[in-house]
């Protein structure tokens, strides 16, 4: 039999969007204890590494002495053998951090990893497909058993790019004039961040009332004008309320010009 660091090291499937499980094998992870699923999913979060007084500190409020530096060995060592994997947790020069090929097993990496083929993507047909695929992948909030304050940073960070890649997909069907795609990912976007900017509820309007359904604009419109209210003690712009009086009173749908620089489209709704 090879020595245990030639072993073959079990197949691992980490998910993290919308529901959090480890898989070793096949087969869902033996922490032993939940300290060493705690350390697992906050390196996880901060892939560059953290020390050990940092983790020692925000995981366990616990300062480093004889003890607790026992009690940390324990658990990297619980990790290491949760996920069959002497290597799992690397050190190097006082900050510990997830190998690599325990980085690249997540949903997170796959998700991040379309994200960065979009962006690159020369054609339009190439971009849309990739980030199509990103958005597959994030199937709800980044680690959502953690309530902890550390994980609440890489939370909104991963929701944002995830946003963005809806935007993006947006603004492709957009240029493309197909209002009713665009208003599909618009509305997902908003649903997902009501906060990302008038402008983008302005833009569902009016690709609501472009393809005809002002019933649906009008609603959108007076959710809008309710969140404004109760979460902001705020009103609409009056931009906004001008779009909105236009598509009531079933004047024809003026230009819209894209912020980004995409352009006028001119549909006669």
């Amino acid at each position: 039999m090879p020595p245990r660091s030639e072993q073959a090291v079990p197949a691992l499937r980490v998910r993290t969007l919308g529901q959090m499980e480890v898989l070793v094998a096949g087969r869902c992870a033996v922490w032993h204890a939940q300290t060493a699923e705690e350390l697992f999913f906050y390196l996880l979060s901060y892939p560059e590494g953290r020390s050990k007084g940092e983790i020692l500190e925000t995981l366990w409020g616990l300062d480093p002495d004889p003890v607790a530096n026992n009690r940390f060995r324990v658990t990297v060592f619980r990790v290491r053998t949760a996920l069959g994997n002497p290597q799992a947790i690397l050190e190097d020069h006082g900050r510990y951090r997830l190998a690599e090929e325990v980085l690249h097993s997540t949903d997170l990496f796959g998700f991040y990893q379309a994200l960065s083929l979009g962006h690159h993507a020369t054609c339009e047909t190439a971009r849309l497909e990739d980030y199509s695929k990103a958005i597959s992948l994030y199937r709800g909030d980044y680690l959502p058993g953690v309530s902890s304050n550390w994980v609440s940073q890489a939370r909104e960070e991963h929701k944002t790019a995830y946003v963005q890649a809806l935007l993006e997909v947006a603004l492709i069907h957009y240029d493309r004039e197909d209002w009713r795609a665009t208003s599909d990912f618009l509305e997902r976007a908003l649903q997902a961040d009501p906060y990302i900017g008038e402008n983008y509820h302005q833009r569902l309007m009016w690709c609501l009332a472009a393809m005809g359904d002002r019933y649906g604009a009008i609603e959108h419109y007076r959710r809008f004008v309710k969140f404004l209210h109760e979460e902001l003690g705020d009103t609409p712009m009056p931009e906004t309320l001008e779009l909105a009086e236009h598509i009531k009173r079933n004047n024809p749908i003026t230009p819209y010009l894209d912020v980004r620089g995409l352009g006028e489209k001119s549909p006669q709704a």
